[in-house]
């Protein structure tokens, strides 16, 4: 029983210590984002494998424009998705892998005047030479 028991101990703290870990500044890391105070903004994300940068830009006209970063872990998972277990429901949190690594502009309404980049990368921090802006 105390081989299990520890067996189980290390899976458990295993998958916690491997969770990926990703930026977080919403909606724009501050101006000394440097390495001496980048890491007070690393999230854990226990429910996926890759970090997201989402930049939207808004055009007002004549040159102006407003912009807005959104960062984090990428949403991988479904709300309410359960299995049956033992003739129970249980709720689960499977990971999907539905995104590709890189960078895309979304092209659903391009006659908005917001357009919107997406950008998806693997790694802890991946986004650390992506940070400004």
């Amino acid at each position: 029983m105390d081989l299990v028991g520890s067996l189980l101990t290390f899976v458990m703290f295993w998958k916690l210590s491997s969770s990926l870990q990703c930026y977080t500044c919403d909606p724009k890391c501050p101006v000394d984002f440097n390495e001496s105070v980048r890491d007070k903004y690393l999230k854990n994300c226990e429910h996926s494998t890759m970090c997201y940068k989402r930049v939207s830009t808004l055009d007002f006209g004549n040159g102006l424009t407003s912009q807005y970063t959104e960062r984090g872990c990428a949403a991988q998972t479904q709300d309410g998705e359960q299995i049956k277990v033992n003739r129970k429901w249980i709720q689960v949190q499977n990971i999907y892998e539905v995104y590709e690594e890189g960078c895309a502009v979304d092209q659903s309404y391009p006659e908005r005047r917001t357009h919107t980049l997406a950008c998806y990368c693997r790694g802890d921090g991946c986004f650390w030479k992506m940070v400004s802006g």
